[in-house]
């Protein structure tokens, strides 16, 4: 028999309690909880805890080396392209090999 909990949180930080004017809350959420509630009785579920992830390393033509991250059908990358406009020519790479 699996375990009853009071509350679920689907999130991806895992729950907090804190209390603000007297009453106690469950974060994330603002869940307004009584004082009695621990955090045994409090399910987390971690949306991103089960995709898969792949990493890449890259050769840049300065010589340097990148990692290129895929996480499902999300490619990102650690050069400064990647990292300021989200798309550059080491996740084209990767793609390009992908299919």
């Amino acid at each position: 028999m699996s375990k009853q909990y009071r509350y679920r949180i689907n999130h991806i930080y895992p729950p907090a309690f804190a209390v603000v004017n007297g009453q106690r809350y469950l974060f994330p959420g603002w869940i307004p909880v009584e004082d009695d509630v621990t955090f045994e009785d409090v399910e987390h579920i971690n949306p991103y805890a089960n995709l898969r992830k792949e990493t890449f390393q890259v050769k840049g033509s300065s010589g340097n080396s990148y990692t290129v991250t895929r996480r499902e059908n999300t490619f990102t990358c650690d050069c400064p392209a990647g990292k300021f406009r989200g798309q550059c020519k080491h996740i084209n790479l990767i793609k390009e090999q992908q299919q």
